[in-house]
């Protein structure tokens, strides 16, 4: 017992008279790789000279992304549009089709928009704004289509209005509705539309289409086309 002591004793007496202390110097260890890690995740957030920054987002006209429509567009009531005059921030706004069919903008107040495709629109700006600027450039980008609808009524999954924002067919319009309901008569399905001002009415086999032996009659629906499935 007394040579443990002893021993004690002289392994305390060493630690005593050491240069350093080792416990300050784990201390000072574990602060160096806290300090280390900080300066690392540091270093992650600042960007190195060498690194390639993305340029700005431009508000050029031809770099906004607009509904994609399909040719032959004809604006109607209810749709956004971007009207954007070259160097005019002032003329440059985002105005929606009123349901009289009319636009408002600044100089030339109201103007005639609905059944006007997009670049007929974009010209009739243009020739107005001649009368207060020289060689103005138009743009016209429809932002949001609200004005085409189309109507699937009848034996089918969820009869209602459904709006649409691109080129759409029967068969898509009526998987829009949910399908078709028990007991629906696909070979006698009609498509009520307007053409020459006037109301026309197609009929339609769904099983012809289906089996490929007349594609043609999978229409390309218009705006307020009604499908009604018996």
């Amino acid at each position: 017992m007394k040579k443990m002591k002893k021993i004690l004793h002289i392994i305390l007496l060493f630690f005593l008279f050491l240069p350093f202390n080792p416990i300050d110097s784990i201390h000072e260890t574990n602060l160096f790789e806290i300090s280390s890690i900080a300066w690392a995740q540091e270093a992650k957030k600042q960007p190195s000279a060498d690194s390639v920054q993305p340029a700005p987002i431009s508000k050029h006209p031809f770099q906004i992304l607009p509904v994609e429509v399909f040719e032959g567009y004809v604006i109607g009531q209810g749709d956004v549009l971007e009207v954007f005059v070259w160097r005019n921030e002032q003329l440059s706004r985002e105005v929606v089709v009123r349901p009289d069919g009319k636009i408002s903008l600044p100089l030339l107040q109201d103007l005639q928009a609905e059944g006007l495709k997009v670049l007929e629109l974009r010209d009739q700006i243009t020739r107005m704004l001649k009368e207060y600027l020289e060689n103005p450039r138009v743009t016209v980008i429809v932002r949001q289509i609200n004005s085409y609808k189309v109507s699937v009524l009848g034996r089918v999954a969820t009869p209602g209005v459904y709006k649409i924002t691109g080129k759409t067919t029967l068969v898509e319009a009526i998987s829009m509705a949910g399908g078709f309901a028990e007991w629906a008569n696909k070979r006698r399905i009609t498509v009520i539309t307007q053409e020459g001002g006037k109301k026309k009415k197609i009929r339609v086999n769904y099983n012809k289409i289906l089996s490929g032996k007349d594609p043609s009659q999978n229409i390309i629906l218009k705006r307020g086309d009604t499908i009604i499935v018996p």
